[in-house]
């Protein structure tokens, strides 16, 4: 059974009925203390409200926000055990479109705000801990006009190796999750509305159903505890989408064959 009592948790990305609130309400739920942290002061607060939880405004681009939010969770708990970098920033546009301005806004919260995300936690666990980062499957599974969120994604992934193969020695795992078909996330909400286009979609899971932001925040409570036994490593919770082969398997199990 997962226990986070005792644990003190740092949740940034926490939007209305996001990833980051299901992450930082099971982790509550788990027993840890827990300071969420978003971009909209306002939202923050009515949230953190709800939760019975400190709420932080914070935007991941700023170096000295991140810094004050550290600040924040030591006040308040002495120490940062878990860390969680639910900041996410879509773009959808063709290849051959997408602005300078657009390129660079995504990659200041996709990569340059990783990078300071895990800059500020790893410098604040001096006890080990753990990190997580929330990807996405497309960084794996390409979609068409979405270069520049996947690749940033991508970066993110690197980045989360570099920083779990720099600072194993001090007993901090660092991991990202990437869910894939997210039901009842926001950012997939216009897809999700189409009952057709959400069917075409649960086709391509092997598991059969779609992925919900509990699973998600499962995922992470797990690579929060401290029977994880994991780090530098890309969890996929999508379901299998990421398995996509050229065409789908043959219904009848005697025509598959054998390799």
């Amino acid at each position: 059974m997962i226990d986070l009592e005792g644990k003190s948790a740092v949740v940034l990305g926490v939007g209305a009925g996001n990833i980051g609130l299901a992450i930082a309400r099971r982790f509550r739920d788990l027993g840890a203390d827990v300071v969420i942290a978003g971009r909209n002061g306002h939202a923050i607060s009515r949230i953190g409200r709800e939760l019975g939880t400190p709420a932080v405004c914070c935007d991941i681009t700023d170096k000295e926000g991140l810094d004050a939010l550290v600040s924040n969770a030591k006040d308040r708990y002495s120490k940062v055990d878990i860390a969680v970098n639910a900041v996410g920033m879509n773009l959808v546009a063709p290849f051959l479109e997408v602005t300078v301005e657009e390129l660079n806004k995504v990659i200041g919260v996709q990569f340059a705000g990783t990078f300071l995300f895990l800059q500020a936690m790893l410098g604040a666990m001096t006890g080990g801990g753990s990190i997580i980062q929330v990807s996405s499957v497309t960084s794996r599974a390409l979609l068409p006009d979405h270069a520049v969120y996947m690749a940033s994604k991508a970066a993110g992934d690197v980045l989360v190796r570099s920083a779990a193969f720099d600072f194993g020695h001090r007993g901090i795992r660092v991991n990202s999750l990437s869910p894939g078909a997210t039901l009842d996330a926001p950012m997939a909400r216009g897809i999700m509305q189409d009952p057709l286009a959400r069917e075409e979609v649960r086709k391509l899971i092997p598991l059969g159903r779609l992925g919900t932001i509990q699973d998600v925040a499962d995922a992470a409570a797990w690579l929060a505890c401290d029977a994880c036994f994991i780090t530098g490593e890309n969890i996929q919770v999508n379901g299998g989408i990421a398995l996509q082969a050229l065409s789908p398997p043959p219904a009848d199990p005697s025509q598959w064959g054998v390799m």
